[in-house]
């Protein structure tokens, strides 16, 4: 990234605002995240820092968030997650898969092929948002729903 400040997320009205201030190198994964997960935010972040405001009533969302990119708890994870999307090997999430959707692996290598590689593909796209997020994305591809398109004229 360059040396430039993004402003990210926008104008809300919400009475009980929450700020956050983050050393982390990590500021547009966590508003790609935050974005994909409905939370009603405004910050701005650089190389160093993410510095940013919500709504209070997101905070545990915004909590597991964070957490997911700035913890050492799931730097394992994170490390997985760049290694194996490089490397376009997205059926080593299968195990992660299956226990977030509270089912056997062997039911989910049950499934077509195509359909163990989109909730796999998913997996990895989302994989930093919250729980709530993350099992609603896996079960829209495992129920095969579509979101329609926009009209672009």
């Amino acid at each position: 990234m360059s040396e430039y400040i993004f402003f990210v997320g926008d104008d809300y009205k919400c009475s009980n605002k929450e700020y956050v201030a983050l050393p982390t190198d990590k500021g547009q994964q966590i508003t790609v995240a935050l974005t994909a997960s409905g939370v009603p935010f405004k910050g701005s972040f650089d190389k160093k820092s993410f510095v940013f405001d919500y709504d209070s009533e997101y905070k545990e969302s915004v909590d597991e968030i964070i957490e997911n990119y700035t913890s050492d708890k799931y730097a394992d994870i994170r490390r997985d997650v760049e290694e194996h999307r490089r490397d376009k090997d997205y059926l080593f999430f299968i195990p992660a898969v299956a226990k977030l959707l509270r089912m056997t692996e062997g039911t989910l290598r049950n499934r077509p092929h195509d359909i163990q590689l989109a909730v796999c593909k998913r997996y990895a796209d989302y994989w930093g948002c919250d729980t709530y997020t993350m099992l609603r994305e896996l079960k829209d591809v495992l129920s095969l729903t579509t979101k329609p398109e926009p009209n672009i004229k």
